[in-house]
């Protein structure tokens, strides 16, 4: 066999040393009861080689007639089991002192501990009383007459071991359902907490993700308040700066001129902002610029005026007559527009609207019968062949009442007033024209896009000969209201800007008078 190295030496040595420490930790209390016992025996055994009296003479002592000892003896050993239970409860409190002390105990187990008696676990005060009352109560109840007690002091005695015995185990016997009850309620309230800490933690994701939604909508609400900021700037500039001066006295809201200043000044700030906690307070600022100057709109005045002028008639009511007519008059195209402009302020019809090439003779023969000047002066000759063309072509001419003058102005009865009258049933035949160009204009279609922004309930557009009727009346009203009137023109006159500026009025209207 080859000699074995120190390393195997080694490991040898430490398994030896491992088993024989198990042996004697397996070997530890019997050999401590032994040895416990050894050491009394020979503690008796020295007395008895001294000569000392032994048990069984101590005994017979406590036993002879007359003996008092043994009262003695069993208070004493009362005593000695009292010392025994208090020294047992000392252990107890030790080792759970100790257990309380550990580091590794959580701060919510240390708080459990600290509310229960001695530390202990919960029970263990209780059982270790009820176990010293019937560890001494019932021998003192078994050798009641060797111990010479009265019955009265046997009947105490007796009613605190029943006592305590029964309050142990009537709890005892309902133990089960208190402690079920118990750890249902610290189930709840784990549960209850749980469920805090959860909602606690829901209410923070919500507040991050309602935050994360505003830094994800912010540069969306900055370009549309920007957008709402420009076009009632521009408005409230143009009604200020424009038509302010030749508007009736009042009718500019007072404060217009201090809140367009504001706006401008927040639009300017909101200019290059995008996001981040200074572009948060910029478009604070912007919004509520925009609010003051939405208030204070000197459109909302123009409204209010013109709309005493129109018959409502619909379900849009006086304002939806009001965006009827200057929304078609921003949705027309430009020979729409000029006819529309010239129709609703009642202007003079000038040549260059007059679209010849959409009147027919039959037409404007249809037209002559509502105009009285042209329809005596020419009864005679309207049936001449070519006639109707012949004075269409005239008309449409920027010298037509002195070309009507030249051919027909030799008859005095023709024309009793001169070339007065020409130019007076020249503009009464072009009206007339006018309003059959103008009908043609106003589609379902059209309607609907121009009031588009106002949102109407389906059913409540108005009809297309409805709509006619209110662009007539507004060419007429207003002789008695020139406040009205005044309020109407600005308007009218402010829709050939916002047609250059791409801005709907209607849509402004909307955002103004809700």
């Amino acid at each position: 066999m080859p000699p074995a190295t120190p390393i195997e030496n080694s490991t040898g040595t430490t398994e030896g040393r491992s088993i024989a420490l198990e042996l004697l930790y397996i070997t530890r209390l019997p050999l401590r009861i032994l040895l416990t016992g050894a050491a009394m025996a020979a503690v008796l055994g020295a007395g008895v080689a001294l000569g000392l009296p032994g048990p069984e003479a101590l005994f017979a002592a406590f036993a002879a007639p007359g003996a008092t000892g043994l009262p003695a003896l069993i208070g004493m050993m009362i005593f000695l089991v009292g010392i025994g239970f208090a020294a047992f409860l000392w252990w107890l409190a030790a080792r759970s002192f100790a257990l309380v002390s550990n580091p590794a105990i959580g701060p919510e187990r240390l708080a459990g501990l600290r509310d229960l008696p001695l530390a202990l676990p919960e029970g263990t005060v209780r059982a270790l009383l009820a176990l010293i009352v019937g560890v001494i109560g019932l021998p003192l109840l078994l050798f009641s007459k060797t111990l010479g007690l009265t019955d009265a002091i046997a009947g105490y005695v007796n009613g605190i071991v029943t006592g305590v015995f029964g309050f142990y185990f009537g709890t005892r016997s309902t133990g089960a359902d208190a402690q079920i009850a118990r750890r249902a309620t610290e189930q709840l309230a784990e549960r209850e907490r749980a469920t805090g800490a959860l909602a606690a933690e829901a209410e923070a994701l919500r507040q991050k993700a309602e935050g994360a939604a505003r830094d994800a909508a912010l540069p969306g609400r900055i370009e549309a308040t920007r957008g709402s900021l420009a076009r009632h700037i521009e408005v409230a500039g143009l009604v200020l700066d424009e038509f302010g001066p030749l508007l009736p006295k009042g009718m500019i809201p007072e404060g217009a001129a201090q809140a367009l200043g504001k706006a401008r000044e927040a639009a300017a700030a909101l200019q290059d902002q995008q996001s981040g906690p200074g572009a948060e307070d910029a478009l604070k600022t912007a919004t509520d610029a925009l609010a003051g100057l939405i208030g204070a709109q000197p459109l909302a005045p123009l409204l209010r005026g013109a709309a005493s002028l129109l018959p409502a008639g619909t379900a849009l009511g006086p304002l939806g007559a009001v965006a009827t007519v200057i929304g078609l008059g921003w949705h027309f195209g430009a020979a729409e527009y000029q006819r529309w402009r010239a129709r609703v302020l009642a202007a003079p019809f000038a040549p260059q609207l007059f679209d010849a090439g959409l009147i027919t003779p039959s037409s404007a023969e249809l037209r002559m019968e509502s105009c009285p000047i042209f329809a005596r002066a020419f009864k005679d000759v309207k049936a001449r062949p070519g006639f109707f063309a012949d004075l269409l072509s005239k008309i449409g001419q920027d010298d037509a009442g002195a070309r009507l003058w030249a051919e027909y102005g030799a008859d005095a009865a023709r024309f009793p007033g001169g070339q007065a009258e020409v130019e007076e049933g020249l503009a009464e035949f072009r009206a007339a024209l006018l309003a059959d160009l103008a009908a043609r204009d106003a589609t379902p279609e059209k309607i609907a896009a121009a009031l588009a922004p106002m949102a109407p309930a389906p059913g409540t557009l108005p009809s297309v000969d409805h709509v006619n009727r209110m662009m007539d009346q507004a060419g007429k009203a207003g002789e008695g209201q020139p406040e009205a009137r005044a309020a109407f023109e600005a308007l009218v006159m402010l829709t050939g800007h916002l047609r250059d500026r791409k801005l709907d009025p209607v849509k402004l209207m909307a955002e103004v008078m809700p």
